[in-house]
């Protein structure tokens, strides 16, 4: 009899089995992959070292071959490259091999007790008579077993194979992801032919391509990268035939390509079940601007392992009821700030380049205010909506601004302020959430999702 089940060891799972293990708890982790091939999509991955110092991470020496570089945030740019809008404090970020960091913190979680196992697939939950979660099955190469647990942690990622075995009646979301609720990205890694450019005074991210260029670890190099909606195929056309075409970079040779997955949907309603919690990318838990998830999703990870722990300690048992606070918890310290973005970022990537580059120029919706702490949560009052206002009507006048674009972007402020507004009255217990869970799906229906806004045109021509 384990304590924790964890399903996935990746970086949330590894994180989590560390934690709980640390404290003398029975953990189990299992992981479908065997070690060699963990966290292979990609093999590089960036996280900022202040979340790493928030989150207990470790922080590679910068000799350590692990660690791949380290860079100043990147400012948010038009859609031609213009008008930089830098994030506020612009914190290191450091770039790490992500197979080789994901390996030790596998290590760090079996240091610290946990138990992991590779080549381990799971197949499906364990219920006791009153259909409470009471542990899992998995299956390896000497065949089917099972392991029993106070609670089953779903680390697995995009797909979720716990939390969609769970009953339509769970209070936690089963539904799987679609081609319209993933980012299909794409890395180019690539090598400037001019070896007297500064790769780094051409580093930004494009929101309107969902694209980006990063260090690489190639002092005369980069990743450009594009993310998109519908597969692989719809995000390289926008790199190829807008991206590159609207902010041309300097001559350069693709040394190689990497293709990967994130998950980008408003997060499950409710994370917590009777001996069940959906954790990181399985609950959809990733930035609404960019779709990172390694250590925004470890915001809800610290709540849950506090949360957790309390009640293991005093041997209550790990209900929705007693684990509800870590939903009401989450939700008020970063969930409605992230899924309140969702809708604004609809009505932000609605311009056309011509009509953004204006936006970009003067302030206005993408400005520094928005833009600069657009993953950080912020506030708009009574003065910013009316130099907003100002500034759309001018526009307009001018006739660099179309009234059908401003429309957009009113419904997106308006949707953002609705999510807002009932993220705040999220329940107190789960006797009340089934009534907060209709009114929310209302909203979302209404406002629909950031794959809506995909361009038709790409859509027909790879035949979507």
């Amino acid at each position: 009899m384990y304590d924790i089940l964890i399903v996935g060891a990746s970086t949330t799972g590894c994180w989590f089995a560390h934690k709980m293990a640390s404290q003398g708890f029975k953990v189990l982790v299992i992981e479908k992959e065997e070690p060699h091939n963990v966290s292979r999509a990609y093999d590089v991955f960036h996280m900022s070292r202040p979340e790493m110092e928030q989150f207990d991470l470790i922080i590679p020496d910068p000799d350590d071959p692990i660690r791949a570089f380290s860079f100043a945030d990147s400012p948010m740019l038009s859609p031609y490259g213009n008008h930089p809008k830098a994030s506020s404090g612009g914190p290191e970020t450091i770039g790490l091999h992500k197979h080789d960091y994901i390996m030790l913190m596998a290590d760090r979680a079996k240091a610290a007790g946990a138990e992991i196992i590779y080549g381990a697939s799971f197949t499906d939950l364990i219920f006791d008579e009153k259909g409470k979660v009471v542990g899992g099955k998995y299956k390896t190469a000497d065949g089917e077993t099972q392991a029993r647990a106070k609670l089953v942690a779903d680390c697995s990622g995009i797909p979720s194979v716990a939390r969609t075995k769970l009953p339509d009646t769970s209070v936690v979301d089963n539904l799987k992801l679609t081609e319209k609720d993933i980012l299909f990205v794409v890395l180019y890694y690539v090598e400037y032919l001019n070896k007297d450019l500064d790769p780094r005074s051409l580093d930004g991210f494009f929101l309107q391509y969902k694209s980006w260029s990063a260090p690489s670890g190639n002092p005369n190099g980069a990743i450009l990268g594009i993310g998109a909606f519908y597969g692989y195929d719809y995000a390289e056309e926008v790199f190829n035939s807008e991206f590159t075409k609207n902010s041309p970079f300097p001559e350069y040779k693709i040394e190689k390509i990497e293709k990967g997955m994130t998950p980008y949907h408003r997060s499950v309603y409710s994370f917590v079940d009777d001996g069940f919690i959906a954790m990181g990318d399985a609950a959809f838990l990733t930035k609404p601007t960019c779709g990172e998830g390694c250590t925004s999703s470890l915001v809800q990870g610290e709540i849950a392992v506090e949360v957790i722990s309390k009640l293991l300690k005093e041997g209550k048992a790990l209900s929705k009821d007693n684990m509800w606070s870590i939903n009401k918890r989450y939700m008020k310290a970063q969930g409605k700030d992230f899924d309140s973005m969702r809708p604004l970022l609809m009505g932000i990537i609605a311009p056309s380049c011509d009509e953004a580059e204006y936006l970009f120029a003067n302030d206005i919706i993408f400005s520094q205010k928005i833009l600069g702490n657009v993953d950080s949560g912020f506030e708009l009052n009574a003065k910013d909506i009316a130099d907003i206002l100002k500034g759309v009507l001018t526009g307009i006048s001018k006739k660099d601004l179309r009234p059908s674009t401003i429309g957009k972007i009113a419904k997106g402020l308006v949707g953002s302020m609705k999510i807002g507004n009932h993220y705040d009255a999220y329940p107190d217990s789960p006797y009340e959430f089934y009534k907060w869970k209709s009114k929310a799906d209302k909203l979302w229906k209404e406002i629909g999702s950031v794959a809506d806004t995909c361009d038709p045109a790409i859509l027909k021509k790879i035949g979507r």
